[in-house]
């Protein structure tokens, strides 16, 4: 091979690594997003009402008596006992409260638009809710305690509750419905007021249900 041959084959090569090692790059800059929804669909349907009731208080200090309207649809309103740790704790004494008629109903909350089967946190009262009404000053009026919520669809069941604290799951799509209780009593500070009639009129008070993630 003549020494031009040589130096063309050399310089062929180092010509070839310079094309490989002067590849070209390209840089693009890729948007990043994200959306936060953490709204959730929370519908109320109908009120808690015990319907119509007979009601005397007691002018003794603590004594009351109540109905327990369980948050379970398909359980029935019973009488209340007092007991330990209740507002009333004495028993009775000459307080009463009977249901006489009317249609007693139970809240239902449907919870929809959440991520499929997530858990939600699930808050009812945990103190008295007092239930008044445009009576002459010094009237007894009722409380409404122990409230309970009883989920109603998927799988139903009561939601267990630690200071009116609980969990609810939902279901594939995103929902569940669940139904809230409660006991409603007679005034257990009647000894203080200056009448023990209750009016013939309604009673009516709020109460805060509320879920979050």
């Amino acid at each position: 091979m003549s020494k031009l041959s040589k130096i063309a084959k050399g310089l062929s090569a180092a010509m070839l690594l310079s094309a490989v090692g002067a590849v070209q790059a390209e840089t693009v800059s890729v948007p990043a997003t994200v959306s936060v929804d953490n709204t959730i669909g929370f519908a109320l349907t109908g009120t808690l009402d015990f319907g119509t009731v007979r009601a005397t208080p007691d002018s003794t200090v603590d004594e009351c008596s109540g109905i327990v309207m369980p948050a379970n649809p398909a359980s029935a309103i019973s009488a209340y006992a007092p007991g330990v740790g209740a507002p009333c704790v004495t028993g009775a004494g000459d307080s009463e409260v009977q249901s006489v008629g009317g249609t007693p109903t139970r809240p239902q909350f449907d919870i929809t638009g959440v991520a499929a089967f997530a858990t939600l946190n699930v808050n009812v009262p945990s103190t008295a809710v007092n239930l008044t009404t445009t009576a002459p000053a010094g009237s007894p009026g009722f409380q409404l305690i122990d409230f309970t919520a009883y989920k109603s669809s998927g799988t139903p069941g009561a939601i267990s509750l630690t200071a009116g604290a609980g969990t609810i799951s939902v279901d594939g799509t995103g929902a569940a419905t669940f139904t809230v209780g409660a006991t409603l009593i007679t005034d257990p500070t009647a000894y203080a007021l200056t009448t023990a009639t209750y009016e013939n009129a309604a009673y009516n008070g709020s109460f805060d249900v509320s879920v979050t993630y």
